[in-house]
């Protein structure tokens, strides 16, 4: 959990998963945690890397009744100079009835966070950021149109007030929100077990870099910048640190 909450995003959904297995463990449990073990040990040079390109971005995503008890997990992240600043994965105390609701619920989590990350901001100094915290990535289209119009919606009426609180930002333009393919959604990586390349694609727009794999191209230089990093090309998506996806 330490590494998780320090430097190591990508072991987030792992550890949330089986944390909430810490009271009544199993071996089923226990092989679990030392898989994510054996992931850290392969992996020790792995880390957030700042500053190598991009600008902030911010992706939220929740995986619909994926738990034992039909709750869902809500997830998100934000990055700021090409690597993640904050994440968070966590299981929703109310049972959302439909996929929207569940992305609703998730998307007012991570307006706080980006309502306190502007504030921090702003103390140090730092309000050029401030319009990047802004902009929040979601992939369900129809939570967007729930968030941006506050109008009467009788499918949503027993939705608790709390979550409708993001409104307000979204008219004042504290918040604005932009679709994004499920598919590039970086957000994923918080919610779900995800297959090989969607996780290493992932990783990598949280700026997460295997600083081992650096190679420089002039060691005297001091901007100094790794050539693997230059075979890096941006494709259309919103996955990578720039709001961007990766490809090889």
């Amino acid at each position: 959990m330490y590494a998780m909450l320090g430097s190591r995003p990508d072991i987030t959904y792992a550890v949330s998963k089986v944390s909430q297995y810490s009271i009544n463990a199993d071996s089923t449990h226990w092989t679990a945690v030392k898989r994510i073990f054996r992931y850290l040990a392969v992996t020790p040079n792995r880390g957030l890397c700042y500053g190598i390109q991009g600008q902030g971005s911010e992706s939220k995503d929740a995986d619909w009744s994926s738990g034992d008890d039909w709750t869902s997990i809500g997830g998100y992240s934000f990055v700021l100079k090409g690597a993640a600043i904050g994440w968070n994965s966590k299981k929703q105390s109310t049972v959302a009835l439909s996929s929207t609701e569940a992305e609703y619920m998730a998307l007012t989590q991570a307006v706080k966070e980006s309502i306190w990350l502007q504030g921090i901001l702003g103390d140090l100094g730092a309000r050029r950021h401030l319009d990047e915290m802004r902009n929040i990535k979601v992939d369900n289209q129809v939570a967007i149109a729930l968030a941006s119009n506050a109008e009467f919606h009788p499918g949503t009426k027993h939705i608790d007030i709390q979550y409708h609180f993001l409104r307000e930002h979204v008219e004042n333009q504290m918040i604005r929100l932009s679709y994004c393919p499920t598919n590039n959604m970086t957000g994923d990586l918080f919610t779900k077990a995800l297959p090989h390349p969607f996780f290493v694609i992932h990783t990598l727009g949280l700026g997460l870099i295997d600083h081992s794999a650096f190679l420089l191209q002039d060691s005297g230089s001091e901007d100094r910048v790794p050539t693997y990093m230059a075979s890096l090309t941006l494709e259309d998506g919103c996955a990578g640190s720039t709001g961007e996806g990766w490809s090889y």
